[in-house]
């Protein structure tokens, strides 16, 4: 292999692990060893979006699993840990309106929360905090926004899944 290849490998290895990425089992995570095995419990969701419920429930196992941190489970019944995730709000209000008054930038607010019990006790394990996650768009953009702003949600809470913040 050459310098140049060694090199640019090394370099791309570094900036997965800077991701947040890792290979493997393992790693760091707010939860003990015996409650790695996580499935979501519920998502609360008091919007009239839909596709938001699975949206996260995809962007959550394919986060973690990516990690290496915890190992995904589909069947609650073979979880050692159950995540709730409480939407507490989404919405895309208008933040500027041309002189025609049609829209020409938004913004998509995504704000939520999550809660890791034991699915044995039901225990409180780890609590996320509120999320806050926005993100501005331009006219004709909106489904972008919100593909971005729910993927970019889901990245902080795994982020605070791996850190004992």
């Amino acid at each position: 292999m050459s310098l140049l290849r060694y090199t640019a490998l090394v370099l791309l290895l570094a900036l997965l692990a800077g991701c947040g990425y890792s290979f493997g089992e393992g790693g760091s995570s707010v939860l003990k060893p015996e409650y790695r095995t996580v499935a979501v419990d519920e998502v609360q969701n008091p919007t009239t979006l839909a596709w938001l419920e699975p949206r996260l429930r995809k962007l959550l196992r394919d986060e973690l699993h990516n990690r290496g941190t915890i190992t995904w489970v589909d069947d609650k019944d073979k979880a050692d840990a159950l995540i709730t995730i409480d939407i507490d709000r989404y919405y895309r209000p208008t933040a500027v309106e041309g002189a025609d008054e049609e829209t020409l930038l938004s913004e998509a607010i995504f704000r939520f929360s999550a809660v890791i019990r034991s699915a044995t006790d039901n225990s409180v394990l780890w609590t996320s905090g509120e999320i806050s996650e926005n993100w501005p768009y331009d006219y004709g953009s909106g489904q972008e926004a919100d593909m971005e702003v729910t993927r970019r949600g889901i990245q902080v809470l795994a982020d605070r899944m791996t850190q004992d913040y």
